[in-house]
């Protein structure tokens, strides 16, 4: 899977690439709360970044924060081995909250840290060392990851769990690139996953928004980027395609019955689209949890869908991601 989940996560934010201020205000405790409607007498602490986007996108908030504990409390790899991928990404991606938070992680799944931070051992486990670095190389450079790099790692994990990999390190590039392009606080102490079952259809309204056709007649003095669509013509861009249109698939298709098992919809779903149906038939909660956030995003956000496509294909056309 040369293409991975990774570069769909990654169009529904542009992350920047570093911290800085934070771009939008913080709701207090309180407020978020009352906007992120629970049954919780006593609801716990949210981190800055969803205080940030609890005022304008509340559903999809809610659902970020229902993936965020799936990957950092249901994580079919383990707890270690799944805050050990996001810890790797967030420090490929220097993203100080994305690093106290997976340090938190280890600790609580009884990891011995140095001065509270994790470090990889020299002598780790061959299987375990190849895994991080292919988490590290999905985060960086993804399509530079060989054949035979992701052969090494199904290999040592099989299917189910290769597909875990690959979700887990897609989601922190996903999280990790949020909190950097939205400048969020690290949360001081660091915080836990939310454990709260969200009320998300009770949910207050989504913050209104100028229409498209008003926005498009703000001027601005910012630079003028012209992107380069097509390196080396059109010709080259098929050549390419239709060269990966021949290739092998790295892992193989989930048994049918696996794919007999999800709703109608699921089905439909994997019948079209073939990371779907590797991801939904070999790790179905991941994925059901990703498709429930991005459903929710495009429910309150009310995007343009050629504006989101454009930016779908600058990301993937930065990555060189045959998508």
């Amino acid at each position: 899977m040369k293409c991975t989940f990774t570069s769909i996560a990654l169009f529904l934010f542009a992350g920047a690439a570093c911290a800085e201020a934070p771009k939008l205000p913080a709701l207090s405790q309180a407020e978020a709360w009352a906007r992120l409607p629970s049954k919780n007498e006593k609801p716990p602490a949210l981190p800055h970044w969803a205080r940030m986007l609890a005022g304008p996108m509340p559903k999809t908030t809610a659902k970020m924060l229902e993936l965020d504990r799936v990957h950092r409390e249901k994580n079919p790899l383990g707890a270690v081995l799944g805050a050990k991928i996001r810890w790797v990404a967030a420090d490929a991606l220097s993203s100080p909250a994305g690093l106290a938070t997976a340090n938190l992680d280890l600790a609580r799944a009884g990891v011995v840290l140095e001065n509270g931070r994790f470090a990889r051992p020299t002598n780790e486990p061959a299987d375990e060392a190849a895994a991080l670095d292919f988490a590290r190389k999905l985060t960086r450079a993804a399509y530079t990851i060989t054949d035979d790099e992701f052969a090494e790692v199904l290999r040592n994990f099989g299917p189910e769990k290769t597909v875990a990999i690959v979700h887990s390190a897609a989601y922190a590039n996903f999280h990790n690139r949020i909190l950097l392009g939205l400048g969020a606080a690290t949360d001081t102490p660091p915080l836990p996953p939310v454990d709260v079952a969200f009320d998300a259809e009770g949910a207050a309204a989504a913050q209104t928004r100028s229409p498209w056709e008003d926005l498009k007649k703000v001027q601005d003095d910012g630079p003028a980027v012209r992107v380069e669509w097509t390196r080396g013509g059109f010709d080259d861009l098929t050549r390419s395609l239709d060269a990966q249109k021949a290739r092998k698939l790295r892992i193989p298709l989930p048994d049918v019955a696996k794919v007999e098992g999800l709703t109608p919809r699921e089905r439909d779903q994997a019948g079209k689209i073939l990371w779907n149906t590797v991801s939904t038939g070999y790790q179905p909660h991941l994925t059901r949890a990703w498709f429930a956030c991005l459903g929710a995003f495009y429910e309150e956000s009310k995007v343009d869908r050629v504006f989101t496509n454009s930016m779908f294909w600058v990301v993937t056309r930065t990555n060189d991601c045959f998508y």
